[in-house]
């Protein structure tokens, strides 16, 4: 924080001293004896560096607070090697589409994947819909999917996984597709196997995903 009061400043090949009133981002208002400047901070002595911007203050809901607790120390029950076997063909053909680039087939072994998950785990049923480029996001980066869901209407619950690049639009490798798909399934493992609202990028969220994950990729090593 700025303690200075009094600064010297050039102005018409004077030196011009005076006293702080405000600072912004920019300039610093200073009151001489007969008039008011705004300064900009790399003309002004003794130096000084402009105020840092405040930083915003999120407040949770105890709701959220629950949530968050909940999805940070809950785990996962492993998937026994019954289930591991039939999920592990599915995989395999789910790669052997992406390697491929048959769409309908990516589709179809998608969502043969997560209908197997949900079984294994009690959850309501979800769509998966594939194909398309990823987007950009505005820092650089690419959505790689996206998981909707709806209050009461489980028809219509969802996750939508881009299967090319956004950049060479070339078909996503098969082990980061699955990562994805598992990620974004684990938002709907969090909605309702967890029973929270909120769901949460916290360690226990990536230790779930990632339990999952890799069991499932075994046959793509």
């Amino acid at each position: 924080m700025n303690d200075v009061k009094r600064v010297s400043f050039p102005y018409k090949g004077e030196i011009l001293q005076g006293t702080i009133k405000r600072m912004n981002k920019k300039t610093v208002t200073v009151e001489t004896d007969t008039l008011t400047f705004r300064v900009p901070y790399a003309l002004l002595t003794p130096k000084m560096k402009p105020p840092k911007p405040k930083q915003k203050t999120r407040e949770w809901s105890s709701t959220q607070t629950e949530d968050y607790k909940t999805s940070q120390y809950s785990a996962i029950d492993l998937i026994s090697e019954k289930n591991a076997k039939v999920l592990h063909v599915a995989v395999e053909l789910l790669a052997e589409a992406l390697t491929n680039g048959d769409e309908e087939a990516i589709k179809e072994y998608s969502n043969e994947t997560i209908a197997k998950l949900n079984r294994v785990y009690k959850l309501p049923h979800l769509r998966i819909y594939t194909g398309g480029k990823r987007r950009m996001t505005r820092r650089g980066g690419q959505y790689y999917g996206v998981y909707k869901s709806r209050i009461d209407k489980e028809k219509r619950h969802s996750i939508s996984v881009y299967s090319r690049t956004a950049k060479t639009q070339k078909y996503v490798a098969p082990k980061t597709f699955l990562r994805t798909l598992i990620h974004e399934w684990g938002h709907h493992y969090d909605k309702y196997k967890l029973k929270i609202n909120n769901t949460y990028h916290t360690k226990g969220f990536y230790d779930r995903m990632n339990a999952i994950y890799t069991e499932l990729k075994k046959p793509l090593d």
